[in-house]
């Protein structure tokens, strides 16, 4: 009958409009914290090289599951390194053993910081052998990352903030969607309405960032 898939429509309807109150309250309750940019950090003392001692785990999924982030948030009381470029943050990760994995790592914006990432692979040793580059780094929604594939013997992934970008400021649109459902009588009919909010981030020595790793998924059997 028509009464009634009207009223199963509606009640569709309230139901999410429901849920999509409660989540944001939700994001109201507890908004992201407001970092400010870290600039300088010309007053730590800093390490020659790499502390591979403190290396953050991962851990290894395998294509199709979710996976596991290893994530650090950096700040002016975390390890630093004298560059020939100045002084930076940085975070070491360890990668499992076995492979080959694809990497993943990212920054995302902390308030109005974003940590200003440049990456190197080392060895066992701490040896760098390769560096990622700069424009391998893109936007995939919020967070500036990059993908790798790994290679035999690399155990370690340095993540360092960058002393030439930090300063710079970074301004990204974001765009929201609002939908509104109105009533005919015998129909719903839904407009979809959106607009640009526009965001003020500047790169930063400090920030959050984390790492995956995923495996192929095994062929089958």
């Amino acid at each position: 009958m028509p009464s009634e898939r009207w009223s199963s429509e509606m009640r569709r309807i309230v139901q999410g409009s429901i849920l999509i109150a409660a989540l944001s309250l939700a994001g109201c309750a507890t908004p992201p914290p407001d970092l400010p940019p870290l600039l300088s950090i010309s007053e730590n003392n800093c390490d020659s090289v790499p502390d591979l001692a403190g290396a953050i785990p991962t851990v290894a999924t395998v294509e199709g599951d979710d996976v596991k982030p290893a994530g650090v948030t950096l700040d002016i009381g975390s390890h630093c390194l004298n560059n020939k470029d100045g002084k930076a943050l940085y975070a070491v990760f360890a990668l499992p053993d076995g492979g080959p994995y694809t990497v993943s790592l990212g920054s995302v914006p902390v308030g109005r910081a974003i940590f200003a990432p440049r990456a190197s692979i080392l060895d066992a040793q701490g040896t760098p052998v390769r560096d990622l580059p700069v424009t391998g780094f893109m936007f995939r929604g919020d967070a500036f990352t990059t993908l790798y594939r790994s290679h035999p013997g690399e155990r370690y992934l340095l993540v360092t903030s960058d002393p030439a970008t930090v300063g710079k400021s970074l301004q990204q649109l974001h765009e929201t969607v609002q939908h509104t459902y109105i009533s005919t009588g015998t129909a719903i009919v839904v407009i979809n309405t959106g607009s640009d909010v526009a965001s003020d981030t500047t790169w930063a020595h400090n920030g959050h960032i984390y790492v995956t790793v995923v495996s192929d998924k095994p062929p089958k059997k």
